[in-house]
């Protein structure tokens, strides 16, 4: 019998999202489904896993950095609005942002910058979607320009997150939501 087949494509800035990508692909593999999983800032040469009709589901997921995807997803969904409209199977969605761990900004973040932004692309099909938090690095090494750090710790003191430059990386992502998020679109299935 062959394994009903999942398609998830990403794109990040700092790595939030490429781990919350990798954290579902296990559970779905785990639960017999084969997987894959694609960056869309480093796509596979070969187009053959854009042949949508192949997959029981497609799973997108983008960081935020000031209210904005990353480009490479923003790209994929305009040029693929009808496909993803015609898919026969099951579509989501999920953001990686730090205001998705704020509880009082979380449904603004999970409904603005997942269901309502892909209907302003024209992506009117959208099956599950959900916010989690992302990754707070303030350290030396971290990939964030100067400016960025600033203004995350500007953000983070308005919103109290929390922004402590000691700590190599503060991870505001949920696990337990991110888990759940990937059973429930098991449950689609």
């Amino acid at each position: 019998m062959n394994k009903k087949k999942v398609l998830i494509l990403y794109g990040t800035r700092y790595g939030s999202t490429e781990g919350i990508s990798e954290r579902i692909a296990s559970i779905l593999g785990e639960n017999e489904f084969d997987v894959l999983v694609v960056d869309l800032k480093k796509p596979p040469a070969n187009d053959e896993y854009l042949s949508f009709d192949n997959y029981a589901g497609i799973l997108i997921g983008t960081s935020i950095k000031i209210g904005q995807w990353t480009k490479h997803v923003k790209n994929f969904i305009t040029k693929k609005k009808d496909a993803l409209n015609s898919f026969k199977g099951k579509l989501g969605f999920f953001v990686s942002s730090g205001y998705a761990a704020v509880p009082e900004h979380y449904e603004k973040v999970k409904v603005e910058y997942t269901k309502d932004a892909l209907n302003k692309l024209g992506v009117e099909k959208v099956d599950l979607f959900d916010a989690f938090g992302g990754l707070m690095d303030l350290s030396k090494t971290s990939r964030m320009s100067w400016l960025d750090k600033k203004i995350l710790v500007m953000v983070g003191k308005q919103t109290g997150l929390e922004t402590d430059s000691t700590k190599e990386i503060t991870d505001l992502r949920d696990w337990i939501q991110i888990e759940n998020f990937a059973k429930e679109f098991l449950q689609l299935l």
